[in-house]
């Protein structure tokens, strides 16, 4: 069965970003899609890498597939840095409504949690080119606050805590694709704006709170970004290049 569904999917995008801190590169990411054929389900790969502080190279592999929702349906990330290497694996059953998650370490010790899920939801993970694919999971409202649930763990090199569940909102910057500029390129995106969930306090003579946000740049190609940008802190998440193996 999986050498039938490895057949009939195709390659229909690959593309690399560069990450930037105040205008200097501290990674790189390349990455493929591929679809499956009868399903229409997509599959995102992605490698990225960049030096730590002791110079030495980190490598991680994101291996990323959504079903015809765009729910996530299994997820792998590994990290290789010198001879340490983990494998954090998501693997969702739709009927039970539950993420079986798995954690195998640098010590090569595996720790493996149940986890309840809503069903709708999207997976964290450090590859930039399926960070917005959580948009076509459900319908936006453009004219209101729209909000996400996040599963995401802090385990780095060995096994500290379970994943867990975060709220974020969304909102809708751009009514129609506008033109932005990447490194002299002239691309077609819709701007989102992406914030913590959080209460807001409505009592009266209250100074209103301005949130800290991450600014989007989504292209028309499955929810790919061509930019995402944090301003207050100077880090940028640009596309060098899209390849649209379709040609749509």
């Amino acid at each position: 069965m999986m050498e039938e569904s490895l057949k009939s999917r195709y390659k229909v995008f690959r593309g690399a970003y560069s990450y930037l801190r105040n205008g200097t590169v501290y990674s790189e990411e390349s990455f493929e899609v591929f679809k499956e054929k009868k399903e229409g389900t997509y599959t995102f790969e992605a490698e990225l890498h960049s030096r730590v502080a002791t110079g030495q190279l980190l490598t991680i592999k994101v291996s990323y597939s959504v079903n015809k929702d765009y729910i996530p349906t299994f997820v792998v990330v590994e990290k290789f840095l010198g001879e340490d290497v983990t494998k954090e694996t998501w693997n969702f059953d739709s009927r039970k409504n539950t993420l079986f998650y798995s954690f195998l370490d640098k010590d090569r010790e595996k720790t493996e949690v149940e986890l309840t899920t809503s069903p709708k939801f999207h997976i964290t993970t450090p590859a930039a080119c399926c960070a917005m694919l959580f948009l076509r999971s459900k319908k936006f409202d453009g004219t209101a606050k729209n909000t996400y649930s996040f599963w995401s763990s802090d385990n780095k090199w060995v096994f500290d805590s379970d994943p867990a569940i975060r709220t974020v909102a969304m909102t809708k910057i751009s009514t129609a694709f506008e033109t932005i500029v990447v490194d002299e390129q002239k691309l077609q995106a819709i701007e989102y704006r992406l914030f913590e969930d959080v209460e807001e306090d409505t009592s009266k003579n209250k100074e209103p709170v301005v949130q800290p946000y991450i600014r989007l740049f989504q292209s028309k190609h499955v929810t790919i970004p061509y930019m995402i940008r944090d301003d207050e802190d100077g880090t940028k998440i640009q596309i060098k290049y899209l390849n649209d193996l379709e040609g749509s």
